[in-house]
């Protein structure tokens, strides 16, 4: 890890890596999470029929493991279990999707501490809320109030407040993520086998809730243990496949053969243009992807999560399922992005780019976010 120097007219800052008083994450958390809870508390306030009150509504027929009609069901066991200490069901859904987002603010914060970056408390928590708001470059839509649509559809939003699982499957993937970075891509050394079933674990709670993530990083990390084994490193290869890989496959093998199993209807296609439109895709994208195509262009990053998606499923093809790995994408390439610019040093003529491109998703994030409050908001989902 490179290290910045410090200037000698700031103020001393701990180390990389020093520790940071546990009141430190329990504020940010705190904060975090009610800036997210009062999102989902106005979209299930001011939006009459959402997928929140349909996943509330499956959560509420669960009464044994017979009602479990899903694949993906860990959502609606963590709202039975809410309820069940005597929260009613909605505020225990906006409760516990705000919680995602302060799980996410502390992963984030403690990434970047990890990682070395110069940061200050009140710095690094404008950093990471920023980063959790930021969305999609949308606003040059409201100058043609014909295309109110596609303030949403066509883009790659990671920041998607109608899906409640995409909250679960963030916090899920950032998570597994982080791990997997500091034990399999830091150093040389094979990871331990604790380390390797603890993200384990992380993977098969990722694949109950939406497997979105796991569909893209099982791949590229299953093609870096392969090279891991290729260059005789067999110990990071065997912890992968056994503790990491393995039981991954069987849940998500297990979940395919319950949803397009012969006779329950359903298959798989590859048709990349059906739910979104190869033309605007072609300015849609760029302008989801602004900010991590400004950080490569500057630093000619090689992001670690290229991850795109052609698949659809036959029979729902307008739900755009698979379209959900791509927002995933989305959204960890701002956090690599973020962390990037904030954890090694760069000429000062780069950050001129980098920062106004970052300000521009987290504006649009919070003109997405101000939208949720209003009966209106429809137009823009």
């Amino acid at each position: 890890m490179e290290r910045v120097e410090r200037d000698a007219s700031g103020p001393p800052e701990p180390r990389p890596g020093a520790a940071v008083p546990r009141w430190n994450h329990a504020g940010l958390f705190a904060l975090v999470s009610a800036v997210f809870v009062l999102a989902f508390a106005g979209f299930l306030t001011f939006q009459p029929a959402n997928d929140l009150d349909a996943h509330l509504d499956y959560a509420a027929h669960i009464h044994s493991l017979r009602d479990i009609e899903s694949p993906h069901f860990l959502l609606q066991l963590l709202i039975k279990g809410l309820v069940a200490l005597g929260v009613p069901p909605r505020p225990a859904l906006a409760l516990l999707l705000g919680a995602c987002y302060g799980g996410m603010a502390v992963l984030i914060a403690r990434e970047i501490e990890r990682r070395g970056a110069r940061l200050g408390t009140p710095g690094r928590w404008l950093a990471v809320t920023a980063v959790l708001l930021a969305s999609h470059v949308f606003l040059f839509m409201f100058l043609f109030p014909s295309a109110r649509q596609d303030f949403y559809y066509g883009y790659f939003v990671p920041v998607a407040y109608h899906n409640p699982t995409q909250q679960l499957c963030k916090v899920l993937g950032l998570w597994i993520w982080f791990r997997y970075c500091a034990h399999f891509l830091d150093g040389a050394a094979a990871p331990s086998w604790r380390a390797a079933a603890w993200i384990g674990l992380l993977c098969v709670l990722s694949a109950i809730s939406k497997p979105s993530f796991l569909i893209a990083f099982l791949p590229i990390a299953g093609g870096l243990a392969l090279w891991d084994l290729a260059r005789g490193r067999l110990g990071r290869f065997t912890r992968f496949a056994v503790a990491i890989a393995l039981p991954s496959a069987a849940v998500l093998l297990v979940q395919a053969y319950t949803a397009y199993r012969m006779g329950a209807g359903g298959a798989v296609l590859f048709a990349p243009f059906v739910v979104f439109d190869r033309v605007q895709t072609a300015y849609k994208l760029p302008l989801s992807l602004l900010f991590p195509l400004v950080v490569l262009a500057s630093w000619a990053l090689a992001g670690r999560n290229r991850l795109t998606t052609g698949l659809v499923e036959a029979d729902r093809v307008s739900a755009g399922n698979f379209a959900w790995t791509g927002q995933m994408a989305v959204f960890l390439l701002y956090v690599e992005s973020l962390l990037w610019i904030l954890c090694r040093p760069a000429p000062t003529r780069w950050r001129y780019a980098t920062w106004p491109a970052f300000g521009l998703h987290v504006v649009s994030g919070l003109v997405w976010y101000g939208a949720l409050f209003f009966p209106t908001r429809v137009q823009l989902l």
